[in-house]
């Protein structure tokens, strides 16, 4: 508390502390601390709420910050982080795996369409991966990067309004608006596109829509330089959870996504996974493979087509 008061008072000179650390206790068990600052910025007073609980050999604070005289605050769901913050219950062993990086968007399918990496918001923009194809079956990658300098947070929703592809292009007025609402167990991305600026057809443009994201990590290679989206956490996976990654890995790898999975467990404890689908030829159906694998519950393992290694999750 002295150490981050301190810190305030180096931005904020008139900082003052009208609430000493309080300790609460939510109904989860997880005990946290909440205190009250005031200090002004351009005139305005400003009510600035802290609240932060310790995991492992990590604290975790969240903020609200209010200005009455103009009715805005930013920050107004601190009760609910409070009695919903699932991650800060979990083990130490899963809280660093339960930490959210980015937001995933599949279609009906299961098929990932759109996924958000927010792990850059420290440096000012968020990515947006999508999958687009044109007249190839295949799909392929493209990214836009989301800038925040300019967002603004209106009604709960950050309105971004400047978009750079990823040759760093402004490509902002393709869109009449974009909005990102954030929930605890997810997001939401509403889209309002400007037909006009389209090229190419519906399948290799971000359209308009709402689309509803599930929370997801984000892995990345040796480099460090993020490459796809993981589950949220590390392991033990149930049959359909497998299944379901497994697509989506097979996906992100080859740009074709496996309509549909079968996995079964072994004896020893392992899982058979099969990658396929149906397809009907001269009036009869047929089973054709993409992949099959056995894994362990964390999803490592091999391909027992190609006998290499697998990890389906990362």
């Amino acid at each position: 508390f002295e150490a981050f008061t301190n810190l305030m008072k180096d931005n904020y000179e008139d900082l003052v502390v009208t609430q000493e650390p309080e300790e609460i206790t939510a109904a989860n068990g997880r005990v946290w601390h909440r205190m009250v600052y005031e200090y002004t910025v351009s005139g305005f007073t400003v009510v600035d709420t802290r609240v932060y609980a310790a995991a492992g050999d990590t604290l975790y604070m969240f903020g609200s910050k209010e200005i009455d005289s103009l009715g805005r605050t930013i920050g107004s769901m601190l009760d609910d982080v409070v009695a919903n913050c699932t991650f800060l219950t979990a083990s130490a062993s899963e809280q660093q795996s339960g930490l959210v990086d980015g937001y995933l968007y599949c279609l009906t399918s299961g098929m990932p369409k759109y996924w958000l990496d927010i792990s850059g918001a420290a440096d000012n923009r968020l990515a947006l991966h999508c999958y687009f194809r044109s007249s190839d079956p295949t799909f392929y990658e493209r990214s836009y990067y989301l800038d925040l300098s300019s967002a603004v947070n209106t009604e709960n929703a950050l309105e971004i309004h400047r978009v750079y592809d990823q040759d760093g292009a402004d490509c902002s007025d393709s869109f009449r608006s974009m909005k990102l609402r954030f929930y605890l167990d997810g997001a939401v991305m509403t889209v309002e596109r400007d037909e006009k600026t389209m090229t190419g057809g519906t399948e290799d443009n971000i359209l308009t829509g709402s689309y509803r994201m599930k929370p997801v990590g984000v892995d990345t290679d040796s480099t460090g330089i993020q490459r796809r989206p993981r589950p949220v956490k590390n392991g033990p996976f149930q049959a359909d959870e497998l299944g379901e990654w497994a697509r989506i890995d097979y996906f992100i790898n080859t740009g074709f996504f496996p309509t549909m999975a079968e996995v079964t467990e072994n004896q020893d404890g392992t899982f058979a996974v099969h990658l396929f689908e149906i397809v009907e030829s001269d009036g009869e159906k047929h089973t054709v493979s993409s992949a099959r694998y056995t894994v362990d519950a964390y999803g490592e393992g091999k391909d027992d087509i190609t006998k290499e290694r697998v990890s389906l999750m990362r």
